[in-house]
């Protein structure tokens, strides 16, 4: 036996506890927390070629009421709501091949004094034989 043959199970087993480490500093891609009544910061990060997209929408009337696109590997926002009519909202996120959906709840009953539910209804991978077009 050589000292390669000692060696390999050593090398295979730090692979592993390097590989598992890794992912474990890796963030995840979306993260939505409510640092107030009315307001949601969105994390994003982004380990795929193609552009992260953000959308706010009225559910009630259809309105979009916000869309934007962004190219970096990492974006942050704050999404105040306080302004926004009472009524239910959808924010949806593409990073890479997933997707992400949000239901926002607004109540603005009262001026600044508005307040806001959320529930994450959909995070799925998108599979698409056209992304391949």
């Amino acid at each position: 036996m050589t000292l390669a043959t000692h060696l390999r199970p050593a090398l295979l087993a730090l692979t592993a506890v390097v590989s598992f480490a890794a992912q474990a500093q890796q963030p995840q891609p979306v993260q939505v927390t409510q640092p107030d009544a009315a307001s949601l910061r969105v994390r994003i990060y982004n380990a795929s070629p193609r552009p992260i997209t953000m959308r706010v929408e009225n559910l009630s009337t259809a309105t979009l009421i916000l869309d934007e696109t962004h190219r970096l590997p990492a974006y942050g926002t704050l999404l105040k709501f306080n302004t926004l009519p009472s009524g239910r909202y959808a924010l949806t996120l593409r990073v890479g091949p997933d997707r992400y959906r949000y239901t926002i709840q607004v109540d603005n009953q009262a001026p600044g004094r508005a307040t806001i539910a959320v529930r994450e209804t959909t995070t799925r991978r998108v599979e698409s034989g056209l992304a391949a077009l």
